[in-house]
């Protein structure tokens, strides 16, 4: 019988923690997927938006942040609210069981066809679920 622990390496708990946070996450992956899914999304027609809380125009360049909600029984998320940066809530407060809820941010781009305009989200990044 040989000694073996010449030629194995060996494995410190520091080792272990580096290659988790290498290892990519499950949420991480669904947050991307829910990203994808919410890149150029219409949030109306016409060039400017309005704040849900205070009101305030929302054009194209502007930061926002946008609630959304998906039943489970529906295949695609409802745009609930849209905020300016100034009036954006920071975590989801308002949840109802069997509700999909996404808070997101984004900034606001413009899609043209022809005479109509929309505005659309771009880049937008997960900042909670529930």
């Amino acid at each position: 019988m040989t000694d073996s622990s010449a030629w194995l390496p060996t494995i410190s708990d520091d080792d272990l923690e580096s290659l988790e946070t290498q290892l990519p996450s499950p949420t991480g992956h669904h947050n991307h997927l829910l990203e994808r899914q919410f890149d150029g999304k219409q949030i109306t027609t016409g060039e400017t938006a309005s704040c849900h809380h205070c009101g305030d125009l929302l054009y194209e360049g502007r930061p926002v942040t946008v609630r959304a909600y998906r039943h489970s029984d529906e295949p695609a998320y409802t745009i609930a609210a849209i905020y300016c940066a100034g009036c954006a809530p920071t975590d989801l407060t308002e949840t109802i069981r069997g509700r999909d809820d996404v808070l997101l941010e984004a900034d606001l781009g413009l899609a043209m066809a022809g005479q109509t305009h929309w505005t659309i989200l771009v880049e937008p990044t997960i900042v909670a679920t529930v």
